[in-house]
Formats: structure tokens, sequence, C-alpha cells
């Protein structure tokens, strides 16, 4: 007889909902959405040695005023992969915008090489603001050599700035890359070799 499975039938809706919807935030945020301040989306990738991880960039408005300027700063490992391009989202198609990428290396710390990226996606026009949805697509080379590993690109610095140039709250979610070797066995695999 066959493995069997047992879910409990709120995770099986829920499930099926992100797979259907994709986009609904999970239960327990659906009930505060008047006070939901406006969060940029760094995406979590898995890549292989030798090829190009690419790193979405979406944007959700939340309750806040129109955002006109954001100033985003990542810092990531930069061992095992090293920053290449960013190019304009699908978002740009609804409301044009200006991307400037930089990275900078910083000093080593002993083995362990850090990349700080600079992010700033702004709006010329007057009266214009934002898009909602995907800003930019970064690239990421991973190397042939790279080891298997996951590097969380993280927030360290996050400013916006509506039309009149005031702050307005925003907040930042971390994206990942993960390098996986194929060549090398999962420890997961032991269970079934058994």
């Amino acid at each position: 007889m066959g493995p069997h499975w047992h879910f409990p039938l709120a995770s099986l809706a829920l499930a099926g909902a992100t797979i259907l919807g994709g986009t609904s935030p999970p239960l327990a945020q659906q009930s505060g959405g008047a006070g939901e301040p406006a969060t940029v989306i760094l995406g979590t990738v898995a890549s292989d040695p030798g090829t190009t991880a690419t790193i979405p960039l979406y944007y959700k408005p939340g309750a806040a005023r129109s955002i006109r300027n954001v100033h985003l700063e990542l810092e990531f490992v930069s061992n095992s992969v090293k920053f290449a391009k960013a190019e304009k989202g699908v978002a740009a198609e609804t409301q044009n915008f200006d991307l400037a990428v930089n990275a900078k290396e910083l000093p080593p710390d002993g083995n362990i090489q850090r990349t700080r990226l600079s992010i700033d996606v702004s709006v010329a026009d007057a009266g214009k603001s934002l898009p909602e949805g995907l800003w930019a697509l970064l690239d990421f080379r991973v190397p042939t050599d790279a080891k298997a590993f996951a590097i969380a690109l993280n927030t360290i610095a996050v400013t916006a700035q509506d039309a009149d140039k005031k702050p307005v709250k925003l907040m930042a979610e971390a994206g990942k890359i993960i390098v996986s070797v194929p060549d090398e066995p999962l420890a997961g695999c032991f269970f079934f070799t058994h």
C-alpha cells in the first residue's frame, strides 16, 4: 500500500487560495487593511552554479499617500554571487519611472565578502506616483564554482517621500538567492534510501 497524506482542511484551503489567487495576503494580515504601510518586496529564487539568478522587486501600496521616490539599500554576502545588472519591470508600462541601481563592494570581514546595493526608484513628473507591481528585475551571476548556500538580500535602509517631499512609512521584505549544487546529495534523501 502506498503512502497516505493527511492535511488539515484549513491548510488545504489556504494552499488552494495561494495557488489560485497567488497574491492573497495571509489570513492574519487581512483584518488590518486600513493602516497597512506600503511595502517593497524582494523575491526568493533558486539558481544553479554557472547561471543567473533574477530577483524581482515588487511594490505593494498600502494605505499611505502616493509615493514619488524610494531609496532602498541592500547588503548581501557576495562570495558566491555577484550583482550583474538591473532592468525595469512591467510596472513601468503603467507609469514610467527612473530606476538607478549601484553596487559597492565592502571591505571583507575575514573570508566573507559583502556587497551593498543602492536602489533608487522615482517619478519625475509632477502629480504622478510610483505604480503598483513589478518595479525591477535584479540579475545576479552565480559562478560555476559556487558552493550550495542561501544568500539573504537584507534591507539595511529604506526611505520614501510623497509629492510634497514628506517622509512616508515604507516596509521592506528581504529576498533570497538559493544556490543549489545538483551533484551533492541532499540530507533529506537519506530517509528514502533505506
